[in-house]
């Protein structure tokens, strides 16, 4: 009975006071809809993998390198591992269940017939046991046995419906880079996006002894990956001891240590470096200051519109109404709207969904039946917000006198705590909104600052075609020598990486080093004018030349990392690499992987003049005259690789593509998107607060105005309290704010730049005149005789 007297009674105040009812949901709305919007965010970010049944008992087995004085990406993790590491541990350690081996297969093209090709680089080649510890749903075909056979494949559903349409692929023949025919053993459901492995087609690993020589249980190779499945109940860290000093009895490689990196951490934190856990940490507190300054907003409107229904108060206590029950009709009032924000916040957060995927470059859903657990918890959140939001105002009217409530002085009387508590809610709503806006600046800088820094070569006019030349010999001379008689091609080159594009490694040791310690390195066989088409700098001595026939085999170029880590002053003439290679020259530093860690030490050595295998051709064009380079190098190349498949790529796409990159981009653009709702939700408390303000004291204001004030005299008097407060909100936003963009991981990150913050501030004061600007100029220019009669 007392909850349907309570419901009536909001229901009429919620129809009486339109604009105090509108705006507290609309401000609830927009930071519950925010909030879930991130809630779902970190919650797919951690749930990456979960789809497989085998989920907790699956681990990556990687290498640690611990004789290394320098690490490539800053780490002395590797996620490959050697082919024939699964054989090692395969029925030695009883911790073991199952052991699959792994190989990328990089860009390669597909074929049924000259209509149906793709170029696809997600592939794989995986051995028999593969589907013993992933889950995936076959939709024809037999998972155990698809991977059996040399020269099977099995296809993603999307890659299937590409290549043959609505007919079916099981039994069909896929051609491989135009030459090796697949037999179609299977087609499973595509996989979710947040899936570490999710490869699009899938080859027998058994099909690579006869394409590359490489085998399962003798290849010496690093560029496998290797996932065991443990036995129920077994103890990672035991089965990780137990194999960690499995190379030691190779010379070799006795400094590789195995370590097993848990499935959760293998898309978030495989190398314990935390880096992308920093970033969802910020976004998780990005979510709590929007539910907190919708909760702020809130408090500040309820605690305004209470100080005005003293008389109600005082009435209902006058017939005995107990303080329990005057709380519990505030908080009840507060409750349902929050609840019914919430309402609409789930039909705005669905709306948006899919432009905020695409925003953070994933593919998030909330699926109602599936997702119910999610759904009970944002509600009870709602349910603490409404109980948080009323509980100062029900205690500060209930606790009144009726006197005081009657004749309105008890608002003087609670003043300075009211007045404080007002201070503090929205000088903490004011330093939010700062401590974003700024953050958001200082990033949007730090893009820029990547996209233009010199990456020590010029990408732009930079043109390049992976091709995989079969048998037919040819002389990269004669190749070169032949697309240079076209005026759109300045230079080409040939090479087994590029930046962006495709980049190897290995180890060194060096001379006047320790013959047992190393450097990992960027290797790359390149040919005599790759230098120059990258149109990178050298620093010392002398590029690779056909007039030092000895330089084939015998001579590098290193970079001046490599230098560096190597200690030495004057490099011309060293050697590395047990002394196989003498350095005759040193290039400037140039940028090979990523934006986001530090330059790697780089060795250049002379490829040979015949092509032949996997090679990169990079080509240095005009800028406006790519679409004819394009057109001819598509038309040569096609005569000189008639069976070799190949694309023309551009390298400023690539670095654009690289995934550190796109993060940089993804987690920009979700900044800018949440710090604008931010500011919304800023500019709707404010809006509603000076709104019961100026209601408050219209007598007052007819008052000054009769007395001789003037207009913009009463426009400062009403705002100049929340000058101050912003002043208070600098001093907490501009230190959070830097050591929040100091806490970012980056090598090459711009350096906090002050006239971001004090941009940020001048923001800050635009949005609060934005906001209070119309209320307190209507205010103050209302004819006094109007406002006095306001009672």
């Amino acid at each position: 009975m007392i909850n349907t007297i309570f419901l009536k009674l909001w229901f009429r105040k919620l129809v009486r006071n339109k604009i105090y009812s509108a705006t507290n949901i609309l401000g609830l709305t927009i930071g519950f809809s925010a909030f879930i919007l991130i809630a779902l965010f970190v919650r797919f970010e951690f749930n990456w993998d979960k789809n497989h049944q085998n989920y907790k008992r699956i681990y990556r087995i990687q290498r640690q390198f611990t004789q290394t004085l320098y690490t490539t990406n800053g780490n002395d993790i590797s996620p490959h591992t050697r082919a024939f590491t699964a054989q090692m541990i395969e029925g030695h350690f009883p911790e073991f269940e199952k052991i699959s081996v792994i190989r990328e297969n990089g860009g390669s093209f597909l074929f049924t017939d000259s209509e149906h090709k793709i170029y696809d680089d997600k592939g794989i080649h995986a051995d028999s046991c593969f589907f013993d510890l992933f889950t995936y749903e076959f939709i024809a075909g037999n998972k155990s046995t698809a991977l059996n056979e040399p020269f099977t494949v099995a296809l993603s559903e999307t890659v299937a419906e590409k290549l043959f349409g609505d007919n079916s692929a099981l039994d069909k023949t896929v051609l491989l880079d135009k030459k090796y025919p697949l037999k179609v053993t299977g087609v499973y459901k595509d996989l979710p996006f947040n899936t570490s492995l999710r490869p699009t087609y899938i080859i027998s690993f058994a099909t690579l002894k006869p394409l590359k020589n490489i085998a399962r249980n003798n290849s010496w190779s690093g560029d496998c990956m290797t996932y065991a499945l443990l036995n129920q109940g077994a103890s990672h860290k035991q089965a990780e001891a137990k194999i960690r000093d499995l190379f030691t009895k190779y010379e070799n490689i006795k400094n590789e240590k195995l370590q097993l990196c848990p499935l959760s951490k293998v898309y978030l934190n495989f190398n314990d470096k935390n880096d992308y856990l920093i970033v969802l940490k910020l976004f998780g507190l990005i979510g709590i200051f929007i539910l907190t300054m919708a909760g702020f907003n809130y408090i500040n409107l309820s605690l305004a519109k209470a100080s005005m229904r003293g008389k109600e108060v005082a009435v209902k206590k006058a017939i005995g109404s107990k303080r329990n029950s005057l709380v519990l009709q505030f908080l009840s009032e507060t409750v349902v709207v929050s609840l019914i924000a919430l309402i609409f916040a789930f039909l705005v957060a669905e709306l948006f969904l899919p432009v905020f995927s695409n925003i953070v470059d994933k593919q998030i859903e909330l699926i109602w039946r599936n997702d119910w657990k999610f759904i009970l918890s944002t509600i009870l959140i709602a349910v603490i917000t409404g109980i948080f939001s009323g509980t100062y105002p029900a205690w500060f009217m209930a606790s009144n006198k009726i006197t005081d409530l009657v004749k309105g002085n008890f608002y003087s009387k609670k003043r300075s705590s009211s007045f404080n508590l007002k201070k503090v809610l929205v000088t903490s709503q004011f330093a939010i909104s700062l401590f974003l806006i700024v953050l958001t600046l200082s990033f949007s800088m730090q893009i820029k600052y990547i996209a233009e820094k010199d990456l020590g070569f010029e990408k732009e006019g930079l043109l390049y075609a992976e091709v995989t030349v079969s048998e037919t010999e040819v002389m990269f001379d004669q190749l070169r020598s032949r697309l240079l008689q076209y005026p759109e091609i300045k230079d080409v080159s040939m090479s087994k990486n590029l930046p962006f594009v495709r980049f190897g490694g290995g180890s060194v040791n060096w001379e006047g080093g320790d013959p047992n310690v190393k450097i990992n390195c960027r290797f790359n066989d390149v040919s005599y004018d790759y230098i120059s088409v990258l149109d990178a700098k050298l620093v010392a001595g002398r590029n690779f030349s056909s007039h030092f026939r000895g330089d084939a085999g015998n001579a590098c170029i290193i970079n001046e990392t490599a230098a560096r880590c190597f200690g030495w002053e004057d490099p011309i003439g060293k050697r590395i690499n047990d002394n196989k290679l003498k350095v005759v020259g040193v290039v400037k530093d140039f940028v090979y992987q990523d934006m986001h860690n530090p330059v790697d030490p780089s060795i250049l050595v002379l490829a040979p003049n015949t092509v032949k295998g996997n090679w990169i051709f990079a080509f240095r064009s005009e800028k406006e005259m790519q679409k004819r380079a394009k057109e001819v190098l598509a038309s040569e190349l096609e005569k000189i690789f008639p069976n070799d498949p190949f694309e023309i790529r551009d390298v400023p796409l690539a670095f654009n593509s690289e995934n550190s990159f796109k993060i940089y981009h993804s987690v920009n653009k979700t900044l800018l998107f949440f710090t604008f709702i931010n500011v919304l939700l800023a500019v709707v408390g404010m809006f509603g607060l000076v709104s019961y303000s100026v209601t408050r004291r219209t007598k007052e204001i007819g008052i000054r105005k009769i007395n001789g004030s003037s207009s913009l005299r009463i426009f400062h008097l009403l705002n100049k309290e929340y000058y101050w407060l912003v002043t208070y909100a600098l001093g907490i936003a501009f230190p959070t704010a830097w050591l929040a963009y100091a806490s970012l991981p980056s090598a090459n990150k711009l350096p906090a730049q002050p006239w971001v913050f004090i941009l940020g501030a001048a923001m800050l004061l635009i949005i609060i005149l934005i906001s209070t600007s119309y209320e307190t100029i209507k205010a103050a220019s209302k004819n006094p005789v109007e406002s006095l009669r306001y009672e």
